[in-house]
């Protein structure tokens, strides 16, 4: 299954970021776009077409991060496009209509990052942390449990903890 989700959060704004992720990715570039793919890791200014007429959504920047070097561990891709509800909308309408793609619910791609081993519980959990973030403490409170630190405090804890319970 792949998954699409409007990562940049609702409104209007001057840019939008939709992110996808799952095998298929390579599949909505090559119906979205016209011309050669876009390199890994290398934004790429393209025109971003519906898929069964081809008519123009937007230009905008995409980037495609290939598995397992993506936030997910799987291939992910994200358009960076004007932020209208048009355009969004438009663009969520053409990947509803591929075959094994659906909506990612809240925290999914999060979720996925931390079933493939690419971040653990405390980070998972901190990413929320981080989004929910009001003040600059809490910002930086989740910015360390995100960076690993208090990860690899408490794992030099387990083991010191287990040690004691192995030698008695």
């Amino acid at each position: 299954m792949t998954i699409y989700a409007l990562s940049s959060g609702p409104g209007i704004s001057g840019l939008a970021v939709i992110r996808i992720s799952g095998s298929d990715c390579l599949k909505v570039l090559k119906k979205m776009t016209i011309g050669s793919l876009p390199k890994p890791r290398v934004a790429t200014l393209k025109s971003i077409n519906k898929i069964n007429s081809g008519d123009i959504i937007d230009k905008g920047i995409i980037i495609w991060f290939p598995g397992p070097q993506s936030y997910t561990g799987e291939d992910m891709i994200e358009f960076h496009i004007h932020g209208s509800r048009a355009i969004i909308e438009a663009i969520q309408n053409s990947l509803s209509k591929l075959e094994n793609f659906r909506l990612a619910e809240p925290g999914e791609f999060t979720k996925i990052a931390f079933m493939n081993g690419k971040i653990n519980l405390l980070q998972a959990e901190s990413i929320g942390d981080l989004i929910a973030s009001e003040t600059e403490i809490q910002r930086r409170q989740a910015m360390e449990i995100m960076s690993g630190h208090h990860g690899k405090k408490i794992r030099g804890v387990e083991r010191k903890t287990f040690k004691i319970f192995v030698k008695n």
